[in-house]
This record gives C-alpha cells, sequence and structure tokens, in this order.
C-alpha cells in the first residue's frame, strides 16, 4: 500500500474500443475521481495493440510511474504485459472490458471508484507470467475448439457482450468443428481443444481450469478429449461452475512446461487475443509480475 502523503504518479493507458466501448466512456471519470484523491495522473490513449504494448513498456520503466494502469478487459491487459518492465514497472488494473475475468479472480471490483480505490490503496502481489512460444499471457491460453471460439467471437461478434459473446460463438463454431490430433509431451491425443491455465477462468466466467493459481509456477491444464458434439455442448455449462471436470473425455494435467505438436499448424489464442500458432511451447517467464489487487 502506498502512503497516503505520498503524491502517487499513475499511467492510465486505455484502448478507446475495450469493452465495446466502455475504456472510452468511462476512463475521464476515473482519471478525475483518481486526482480527487491526491494522484497525479497522465492519461494515454491507444492507437492499435502495438501501440499499448509500447506505451504500456515504456511506462513502466524505473522511476517513470509508481504504477501503470491498464484500463480494459482480459484483451487490453494482455497487451499492456506483453513487454512490460518486470523486474521495475507495477501494474494495476481497472476491468473496464466485456469479460474482464482476471480481474473477478483478483478480487478486482467493477464498480468503477472502488477500482480506483484498489489502484491506490490496494497490496502489490507477485504472479506468475505464462508464455506460449515466448509471448506472455496471464490468464488462460488455448487450442482447438477453444481457440475457434475465440477468433469467432473476435472476428463476428459484435453486439453483445460478456458471456454472451462466447455463448452465441461456441453454438456457431460446434456445428462444423472437427477433433484434432495433437502431441502433448510427446503423447498421441485427439482432443477437442487443451487450454492452459495461469489463472482459473476465462470467457466471462467460464472456470475451466478451476484449481490454477497465479503464483504456484504450474499451469492447469484441462485437456478435452475426443467425443460428440452433443456431449461436448452438454458439458461445456457446467465449465461455469468447474464441474466439467468430473467428465470421463475430460482430463486435468499440471506442470511448468508443456509442448504441443499438431499435423496442421492451430491457432493459440490467450486472454481472447491470438498469440501463436502450433507447435508451441508453454512455459513461464523467470520474473514474476507486480499486481496491485485489493
Amino acid at each position: 500500500m502506498l502512503s497516503s502523503r505520498e503524491i502517487v504518479r499513475l499511467k492510465l493507458i486505455y484502448n478507446p474500443a475495450a469493452g465495446r466501448g466502455r475504456a472510452r466512456r468511462h476512463v475521464g471519470a476515473a482519471a478525475e475521481y483518481l486526482r480527487g484523491r491526491g494522484a497525479a495522473v497522465e492519461l494515454a490513449e491507444s492507437h492499435s495493440p502495438a501501440d499499448l504494448t509500447r506505451i504500456a513498456a515504456e511506462s513502466s520503466h524505473c522511476g517513470e510511474f509508481d504504477r501503470v494502469v491498464v484500463c480494459g478487459g482480459d484483451g487490453t491487459l494482455n497487451l499492456g504485459v506483453r513487454h512490460f518492465d518486470l523486474e521495475c514497472g507495477t501494474l494495476a488494473l481497472l476491468p473496464l472490458g466485456s469479460g474482464d475475468d482476471f480481474a473477478r479472480i483478483s478480487g478486482i471490483p467493477r464498480d468503477l471508484r472502488k477500482a480506483c480505490d484498489v489502484v491506490l490503496d490496494g497490496r502489490v502481489r507477485e504472479v506468475d507470467v505464462a508464455t506460449a512460444n515466448g509471448l506472455r499471457y496471464l490468464g488462460v491460453a488455448g487450442l482447438g475448439f477453444d481457440s475457434e471460439v475465440a477468433r469467432y467471437a473476435n472476428e463476428e461478434v459484435h453486439y453483445l457482450r460478456g458471456s454472451a459473446v462466447y455463448l452465441y460463438a461456441i453454438l456457431r463454431v460446434l456445428p462444423r468443428f472437427t477433433p484434432h490430433r495433437v502431441r502433448i509431451n510427446g503423447r498421441e491425443e485427439e482432443i477437442m481443444f487443451a487450454v492452459f491455465g495461469n489463472s482459473p477462468q476465462y470467457g466471462g466466467g467460464i472456470r475451466i481450469a478451476p484449481a490454477a493459481r497465479l503464483d504456484d509456477g504450474l499451469l492447469e491444464v484441462c485437456i478435452v478429449h475426443r467425443t460428440s458434439r452433443f456431449q461436448l455442448l452438454k458439458t461445456l455449462p457446467q465449465a461455469y461452475s468447474g464441474k466439467h471436470v468430473t467428465s470421463p473425455f475430460v482430463e486435468l494435467r499440471h506442470g511448468a512446461q508443456f509442448n504441443v505438436e499438431s499435423e496442421r499448424p492451430m491457432d493459440v489464442y490467450a486472454d481472447g487475443e491470438r498469440l501463436t500458432t502450433t507447435p508451441v511451447q508453454f512455459g513461464f517467464m523467470g520474473h514474476k509480475l507486480r499486481f496491485v489487487m485489493p
């Protein structure tokens, strides 16, 4: 927690498109409230994904700001951490996205003023930074049906928000989906999808990797083996409570590193953003991220 006698220097970075424009509409009120509490606030609007990554990286260098505040959802947070200075910077979050899964599992309230209070009064916790082919992510990475749903949600769904986006995408992608043959750490598998969770949930509340922890140095891997489309559709709603793990075609594994190969390249999505393709190695950064939580 920062001393109330210090002038806290904050850099607020926002993606104007985050949360279907929610970040753009509310970031001004957030800056005003933080200034009212005595903070020195600098606002920065990003003009592209690469621009947001650049601004966050430059703002995280030692001596620049006390806390770099990403204003947006899981995708914006993912972009913000890509080249963030893990040795010097401290990252905070104002959840102004659609799903805001990382905020939920971190205990950050969606109420704007309460979230601003966390930025100033919260404690700094060290959390793991997972990687897919060296590209960072904080939440959940996936491939197969999972990533095809993420791609459809990003490219084709424009008017829904939150978990409704992913539910609609699931229903549209499922009828044409076929299983994939992959090798996970050299073991042949035929899967519907596999996810590699640094945190427990994604997709607006889907607890796909329910035992994942942010600071244990392990990924929880949820593998959904080949099954019928009907069984997959029947099981997916159970994932909101984590009960999908009892299904006979669902397997959980834990480890610090996983290698995945496939017969043809498969997209890997993490935190709602496309990161890379197979073959892919999942692991962790050597340094943890200092992140502000309640």
